[in-house]
């Protein structure tokens, strides 16, 4: 099976695979989670990258030079990924997924998301991480000292890697979040911060002031200049962004479109004169424009599709 992995990833991100096929990829990416997901994104990657002819056999050995396996890894005919390997440890080109801060700072990873959420990154302490679009996760290559700190720009929700000896940092513009080992989401921008957490316990400090709230399961904090509040999560789709699962139970359209757009990457606009319309439905996963054509039915609207974006008046 080592022999073809590659192979059949590449087919597999080409989606081209059969079932059987499907079974051997999903076996690699059990037992090669890290490795699965670092191809995955190397190979989705938006980077204008120019991939000239080379030496695929001794491209392949200086990658494995360098990543110092103790495995071996057997060659494979994925040029792309390869290409881009090669591409990202010889020429210090961080494109994307990588970004290196040079002198006597640790290596940092850089990943980015554009108008896609990512299927989940593995940190190098085994937390899962899942961005948000348009959002950006910085951490180290390795975490060393007393805690394990990562930064956020945007939307993402933490799977994190118990361990009381070294607790988990997330910091932001408006806060430092601290866990020791839980599942939480955090929204930030430049003006707040909003931590919701899933399980475990959470510290939300405000980064302005010695402000700062200790969080359980269902309980989320607004960190702004101000300080840190609490209160208590209220909306059932605060995840729907990640899980592409929807509840609305007589919702203002106003709300039902602002979910939905945290989700599908074409936008919707609302007239104002319809914000208040309620709406009860349960989606999961379930395309765009079938959506609209339910809302258009149930509540009697216009639904008009642009080149950019979705208009219902």
């Amino acid at each position: 099976m080592k022999q073809s992995i590659y192979s059949l990833l590449e087919k597999h991100f080409q989606q081209k695979t059969t079932a059987d096929e499907e079974k051997q990829v999903a076996r690699f990416q059990t037992e090669n989670r890290q490795e699965y997901f670092m191809l995955k994104n190397l190979w989705f990657s938006n980077s204008k990258i120019e991939i000239k002819d080379f030496d695929s056999h001794k491209g392949w050995q200086q990658v494995q030079s360098k990543a110092k396996r103790k495995k071996s890894i057997s060659m494979h005919p994925m040029k792309r990924v390869a290409a881009i390997a090669v591409l990202l440890i010889m020429g210090g080109l961080f494109a994307y997924f990588f970004s290196q801060k040079m002198g006597k700072e640790p290596i940092i990873i850089e990943t980015a998301t554009l108008d896609r959420q990512t299927d989940s990154i593995l940190l190098a302490d085994g937390t899962t991480v899942w961005l948000n679009r348009n959002s950006k996760l910085y951490s180290p290559k390795k975490f060393s000292g007393k805690t394990r700190t990562v930064k956020l720009e945007g939307e993402a929700f933490f799977e994190v890697t118990k361990n009381p000896k070294k607790p988990f940092k997330v910091e932001t513009n408006n806060s430092t979040i601290t866990v020791l080992g839980t599942t939480f989401n955090v929204n930030t921008d430049s003006l707040q911060t909003e931590v919701a957490v899933s399980t475990g316990k959470v510290n939300v400090k405000s980064a302005f002031s010695e402000s700062s709230i200790n969080l359980l399961p269902d309980d989320v904090a607004l960190a702004t200049k101000s300080g840190v509040t609490k209160s208590q999560i209220t909306n059932p789709n605060y995840l729907s962004w990640k899980t592409g699962v929807f509840l609305f139970e007589d919702t203002p359209l106003r709300e039902v479109v602002r979910d939905l757009n945290t989700y599908y990457a074409k936008p919707i606009k609302l007239n104002q004169n319809k914000e208040y319309l309620q709406f009860s439905a349960r989606f999961e996963n379930t395309d765009q424009k079938d959506i609209l054509e339910i809302l258009k039915i149930t509540i009697n609207l216009n639904v008009t599709e642009n080149t950019n974006y979705f208009e219902i008046n």
